[in-house]
């Protein structure tokens, strides 16, 4: 029963924001006021999904908290000639479209941001739902609350088997609320929104070598150890709705499919396991 409600709920919610979305006028997305840290909101996009992503763009662009920058990444190959006019439009308002080298994947949603603004706050989402206008501002809240930590509103918890391994990734706890304090068990799913505080991550983040060579498409995989390895923890930043919606459910891209339907999830944390020598209780540390 109470699952069932949670579904009504969460389906009342969608139509509504679908609706706020479609019909909030346009507006600045910027803050235009000096902070100590600017928030950069950084995703990357692709020309088979441009059809809808001035609607996840909009999304963003009605925050209750604004970002300071919002930048979309696209290969180095994407000419503004495949942009369509509801994303040139958006260009006005202060959304920026930016090209780069490398075929790094998801990864593109936060390294060359990263790279570019060191100093500053990284908020990652994606190109493809409709986030809920509080986004910024509960990732803000939870990271004033916990400013070393990474925030992501959507959190799953790595769970172990009875020999003290690593479970596999489906029998993780997912979208899980038990905990809003920081630990090293919780790892950020980027789906939901995640901020990342400035040098949270180690040394080897950015190395494209090793993400091509070890979790090419499985970002939140490399990240969660990246952070590990810098002794960052994971908090979950609380809220009712931790998955956003689709724009389109028949998107459901096929690397999700491929990672979490294969398993491949399981191939690539073994992989990084192994190279950087991560022990499984690692992961015990509060």
């Amino acid at each position: 029963m109470k699952r069932q409600s949670y579904r009504i709920y969460r389906k009342i919610k969608y139509i509504c924001r679908r609706i706020y979305v479609h019909i909030a006028p346009k507006r600045d997305a910027l803050n235009r006021q000096k902070r100590e840290l600017r928030i950069i909101v950084s995703l990357t996009s692709y020309p088979g999904r441009f059809a809808h992503i001035h609607t996840a763009l909009k999304s963003i662009m009605l925050q209750t908290l604004k970002p300071d920058k919002i930048i979309v990444w696209l290969d180095a190959d994407v000419g503004r000639e495949k942009f369509t006019p509801k994303m040139l439009e958006l260009e006005q308002y202060g959304i920026e479209y930016r090209t780069a080298a490398g075929d790094l994947k998801p990864h593109k949603k936060y390294i060359h941001a990263m790279r570019e603004f060191p100093d500053d706050i990284i908020i990652t989402v994606d190109d493809d739902l409709i986030y809920a206008k509080d986004v910024i501002e509960t990732l803000m809240k939870t990271h004033m609350r916990y400013p070393n930590a990474v925030c992501a509103r959507r959190v799953h918890k790595i769970t172990k088997n009875a020999d003290g391994t690593i479970a596999p990734y489906n029998d993780w706890l997912g979208e899980y609320c038990g905990c809003d304090t920081p630990s090293h068990a919780l790892v950020a799913t980027g789906v939901g929104g995640v901020l990342y505080p400035p040098h949270c991550l180690y040394a080897q983040a950015l190395d494209e070598g090793l993400i091509t060579q070890l979790s090419l498409k499985a970002d939140d995989i490399w990240l969660k150890f990246m952070e590990l390895l810098h002794d960052t923890p994971v908090v979950w930043a609380p809220c009712k709705i931790p998955m956003p919606d689709l724009i389109e459910k028949e998107q459901a891209t096929s690397l999700k499919s491929e990672n979490v339907g294969k398993n491949r999830n399981d191939v690539y944390f073994d992989q990084v396991q192994k190279h950087f020598n991560v022990r499984a209780d690692a992961f015990d540390k509060a």
